[in-house]
């Protein structure tokens, strides 16, 4: 072998043996870089990962919360405050006047005139409900022997409802043959009707006027009047024994 061509050879050698090496040293460099790579993605992956499990946690609650309805929602809202209810204001309470009002005092004369006659026509136009006053047999039995209707006073008292009024009446009863009056106290729930006329309340009240026209006997002014008649009635009754003996009788 020539010395040129066998320097060729060794160079030739030498050549691929260096380009392999190189190639050798680059492979060895090159797993690093990708290695590098792998562990970014996969950060980039778990973050992506947790950011979607939050973004179903939130879906989850969201429909969590439109699954449980109103209730469930009305649990985390405020209840509204009830507001109070007022305190009802009482009806007003006027004083007891003796007289002072002369259409009230005419209506009751009439009254009284038609009690006395037994006028149970004229009685039935006075009152509002006419199938709420004393049967006229009553009537009749009670006035049997009754000779006059004296001494009449009333007692007036305004209501708390317009052109109403409570009426308190002293009258005293004379009978035929019995020379000492009997002294009484009616009581009357009086009104004004639509035309302007007064009518004896008779139909049913409700609770708050019931109580209100109850509550009246218990003035002080009233309870005055009512124990004032009551003395005199009981003076009149041992005062007068025939009185006495035919109140007996007309109340069996």
């Amino acid at each position: 072998m020539k010395p040129n061509m066998k320097r060729s050879l060794i160079m030739t050698l030498l050549y691929c043996m260096g380009i392999g090496g190189l190639s050798l040293f680059i492979g060895t460099l090159h797993p690093i870089s990708y290695a590098g790579d792998l562990s970014e993605n996969k950060q980039e992956i778990s973050t992506t990962n947790n950011f979607n499990e939050i973004d179903n946690q939130n879906n989850d609650i969201t429909v969590q919360a439109f699954n449980a309805g109103p209730g469930m929602l009305s649990a985390t809202t405020p209840s509204p405050t009830p507001t109070p209810s007022p305190t009802p204001t009482p009806p007003p309470v006027y004083k007891l006047e003796k007289g002072g009002y002369p259409k009230i005092e005419k209506f009751f004369q009439d009254y009284y005139v038609a009690v006395n006659l037994c006028d149970y026509q004229l009685l039935k136009t006075l009152v509002t409900d006419p199938d709420n006053i004393q049967p006229l047999p009553d009537l009749q039995k009670d006035t049997r022997f009754l000779d006059d209707i004296r001494d009449i006073t009333c007692y007036i008292m305004k209501s708390y409802e317009e052109g109403a009024y409570i009426v308190y009446v002293y009258h005293e009863l004379k009978y035929i043959n019995i020379k000492t009056a009997y002294p009484k106290l009616d009581k009357f729930y009086l009104i004004t009707d639509e035309k302007g006329d007064y009518k004896i309340f008779t139909s049913e009240m409700d609770e708050i006027l019931k109580a209100y026209y109850d509550e009246r006997d218990l003035d002080e002014k009233v309870q005055e009047l009512i124990v004032n008649t009551d003395e005199k009635a009981k003076e009149a009754l041992e005062k007068d024994k025939d009185l006495r003996v035919y109140l007996e009788a007309l109340n069996k």
